[in-house]
C-alpha cells in the first residue's frame, strides 16, 4: 500500500527524470547487503525498524532479524496524558517483537526511567528467558527505582554475556552478584544502579574490566586481576543518618588493596566514611602503579577521608588527574595545618596534569590543599575550581597564587 501511495504521486507530482532517480533509489535500498540492512535498523527507533517492512519486499522481515534492539517507553509517549495506556501499548508491543524476532540478539536496551511501568518485574523474566537462548551479548536495563525487580534465574544462563548494565535490581540470598559474574566467563563490564543487595558481594573474575556499582550494600570483595576502572557508590539504608552500620560492614582498607592494578578509581557517596581509623598501618604500603585517574566525593574536614586521600596520592606513582567533589557533612573538627605538614620531598603531584575541584567553597582546608598542590606539581596543566559563590576578592587571591608549572592554568568557572 505504501508503495501504491509513492507511485500515485509520482505519477501526479513528478518529473519522468525523478520518477527513474526515484526507481535507482529504491533499487538501490533494496540490494543492500544483510549487514547492512541490520546496521541501519539498530539505528532507528524500534517502531520506525518496523516500518520499513513497507520499503520493499526483501525488506519485509528484516526488522525480525535485528541484532541489536532497544526498547525505550518515551517512544510510545500517547501524549494525552494517560501513562497506563501507553504502559500497555509498550509491553504488547515488546512481547509481540520478541516473540517474532528470528535470530541471534546481541544487544538488548530497556529504558523505562523515570516512568513506574505495570508488572515490570513479570516482564522483565519472561523478556531474559527469550534473551537467554539468542546468544545475548550484551543488556542495558533502566527501568525506574520504583519498578525493582530481582535478577531473574534465566539470566544466569546467559553465558555470552560481555556487557551488563543494571538499574534498580535487587539481590538476595540464592540470587547473587557472585553467580552471575561467575556464570558469564565473559564478562568484561558490569554496571549496577540503584542496587539494593542484602548480603555481601563477592566478585570472582579473571576477565572483568570495568566496574561500576552504585547502591545500598553491605560489603564488597574484589578478586579481579585484570580490573582496570572502578566506581563504587555508596549509598546508606534509608533508616539511618550516618556511616556507622556501613563502617561495621564495608572493609574498606581490604576493598582498596584489591585496586592496585587498576588504571581509574571512583569513590563517591557515603564510601569515604567507611574508612578505619587504622586504614595506614592495617595495610603495609602498596603502589599503584597503573593509577593514572582519581576522583574522590571527600570531607576535607574529615581526618579520616584526608588521609585516605594523601595516601592514594602517595601511593599512584603515575597519577595524571584528580576530580574532588568537596563536601561538607557532620560536622568535624579540621585537622589543623595537615596539608601544610606534608613533607614537600615526597612530591605527592609529580605528574599530575589536570585536577577537577567542585564545590569549592575557599574554607582553610581547601586552599591548603590548593596551595600544595599548585607548590609541588611540575607538569600541571590546569586547575578547574568549581566554586560556590566566591566574592571577587577571593577569585583575586586565587589567581594570584604562586605555582611551579610554568604552564599551570587557573580556571574559575
Amino acid at each position: 500500500m505504501g508503495l501504491t501511495v509513492q507511485a500515485y504521486q509520482m505519477d501526479h507530482e513528478f518529473s519522468p527524470e525523478k520518477i527513474r532517480k526515484s526507481v535507482a533509489d529504491e533499487d538501490t535500498i533494496t540490494n543492500l547487503p544483510e549487514s547492512l540492512r541490520d546496521k541501519i535498523l539498530c539505528c532507528l527507533p524500534i517502531k520506525d525498524a518496523v516500518r520499513t517492512c513497507l520499503l520493499s519486499r526483501s525488506w519485509r522481515y528484516t526488522w525480525a532479524s535485528m541484532t541489536e534492539l532497544m526498547f525505550r517507553r518515551s517512544d510510545f509517549a500517547s501524549g494525552n496524558g494517560n501513562a497506563k495506556d501507553d504502559a500497555c501499548r509498550f509491553l504488547k508491543f515488546t512481547d509481540m517483537f520478541l516473540s517474532l524476532h528470528n535470530g541471534p540478539i546481541l544487544k538488548f536496551g530497556l529504558n523505562t526511567q523515570g516512568i513506574e511501568m505495570l508488572s515490570t518485574g513479570g516482564h522483565i523474566y519472561r523478556w531474559m528467558r527469550m534473551l537467554s537462548r539468542n546468544g545475548i551479548k550484551e543488556i542495558h536495563l533502566r527501568t525506574s527505582a520504583l519498578d525493582r525487580y530481582k535478577i531473574p534465574s534465566c539470566f544466569f544462563s546467559c553465558d555470552r554475556l560481555e556487557h551488563v548494565y543494571l538499574r534498580a535490581c535487587i539481590l538476595t540470598r540464592g540470587n547473587s552478584l557472585e553467580d552471575l559474574v561467575a556464570s558469564c566467563l565473559n564478562l568484561e563490564k558490569l554496571h549496577l544502579s540503584k542496587l539494593i543487595s542484602m548480603n555481601h558481594i563477592n566478585i570472582h573474575s579473571t576477565k572483568l574490566k570495568m566496574l561500576t556499582i552504585e547502591g545500598h550494600f553491605q560489603h564488597l570483595n574484589l578478586h579481579t586481576p585484570y580490573l582496570t576502572s572502578a566506581a563504587i557508590k555508596l549509598n546508606l539504608k534509608p533508616d539511618t543518618n550516618d556511616a556507622s552500620t556501613a563502617r561495621c560492614n564495608f572493609n574498606l582498607s581490604q576493598f582498596i588493596a584489591s585496586l592496585s592494578d587498576v588504571e581509574n578509581i571512583r569513590l563517591h557517596w557515603r564510601i569515604l566514611e567507611c574508612v578505619e581509623h587504622e586504614f595506614l598501618i592495617l595495610k603495609p604500603p602498596k603502589l599503584f602503579n597503573r593509577l593514572t585517574d582519581i576522583s574522590l566525593e571527600i570531607n576535607f574536614g574529615n581526618p579520616k577521608e584526608t588521609n585516605l586521600a594523601l595516601f592514594l596520592f602517595m601511593h599512584a606513582p603515575d597519577l595524571r588527574f584528580i576530580s574532588l567533589k568537596l563536601i561538607s557533612r557532620n560536622s568535624v573538627v579540621p585537622p589543623v595545618h595537615f596539608w601544610e605538614s606534608i613533607d614537600r620531598h615526597v612530591c605527592l603531584f609529580q605528574n599530575v596534569h589536570v585536577v577537577d575541584m567542585i564545590n569549592f567553597t575557599a574554607s582553610f582546608a581547601e586552599l591548603a590543599f590548593l596551595k600544595l598542590l599548585l607548590e609541588d606539581a611540575p607538569v600541571l596543566r590546569k586547575v578547574k575550581i568549581r566554586n560556590k559563590g566566591l566574592d571577587r576578592d577571593v577569585h583575586k587571591n586565587l589567581l594570584k597564587m604562586r605555582r611551579t608549572s610554568k604552564e599551570a592554568e587557573i580556571v574559575i568557572l
